[in-house]
């Protein structure tokens, strides 16, 4: 099992650090998303309402996350990244369906075609992650999750924003995030595997297993809480 009790590395110390950072960050997230809503018209509340309940869970995982990480066990922090996930992503996609409708560009059908797409991706993510690295299924369960993801950029991409104004910028900065931003995500896994595939010894694995934890905290804050404060700014400006 990789933990990092085993090398007081400069990298395994840096992962607590982003660990505490991901904690820190999600709670300032949740306060300023719920300072936040008490300035907005009601008919665009949902949009604070939304980013607050994505960060507030995130800050419980992180929290548990950050607490696994400090006594040495990093690896066990998976199956909670997961949960964060499957609960937090289907809500990202709300909020921007939010914010979508604002600029005036909300297809009909859009957030449940996302929806399911997001949900296929995030457990096909989760089962290639438990794979063992190297075996087909694993490559399998990669690929699905990563079409999957693709399912999501193309209808998002397909947004034609009618309205005017900020939502309209926000809209199209959101769709950045879900291609540039979400893609950390699975490149975070791959890395993980190829550097786990035919590793020597356990010290390599986790070294993977670290600078992944890595990317997925510096993807995590950015498509929670910097998406929140963009999706927020929209619906203010709106």
């Amino acid at each position: 099992m990789a933990s990092l009790t085993q090398g007081d590395s400069m990298l395994a110390i840096a992962t607590v650090a982003m660990f505490i950072l991901g904690f820190v960050g999600m709670a300032a997230g949740t306060l300023y998303f719920l300072q936040e809503k008490s300035e907005l018209k009601a008919a665009h509340r949902s949009v604070a309402i939304y980013a607050s309940i994505i960060t507030f869970v995130a800050t419980i995982m992180y929290f548990m996350m950050m607490n696994l990480a400090t006594s040495g066990s990093v690896d066990q922090t998976m199956p909670l990244r997961y949960i964060d996930w499957i609960i937090t992503t289907p809500l990202l996609l709300l909020e921007f369906g939010v914010v979508a409708s604002l600029a005036g560009s909300v297809k009909k059908g859009l957030i449940a075609r996302l929806m399911v797409a997001d949900v296929i991706m995030i457990v096909t993510g989760f089962l290639g992650e438990i794979a063992s690295p190297g075996q087909l299924m694993t490559y399998v369960w990669f690929i699905i999750s990563v079409l999957a993801w693709i399912w999501i950029i193309v209808e998002v991409f397909g947004l034609k924003a009618s309205g005017k104004g900020y939502a309209v910028q926000a809209v199209n900065t959101m769709k950045w995030f879900v291609i540039i931003g979400w893609s950390i995500y699975p490149l975070g896994t791959a890395i993980q595997q190829f550097m786990s595939i035919g590793a020597a010894d356990d010290k390599s694995v986790m070294t993977a297993g670290l600078i992944a934890a890595i990317i997925y905290i510096i993807a995590d804050l950015t498509n929670k809480v910097v998406f929140g404060i963009v999706a927020v700014r929209a619906a203010k400006n709106s």
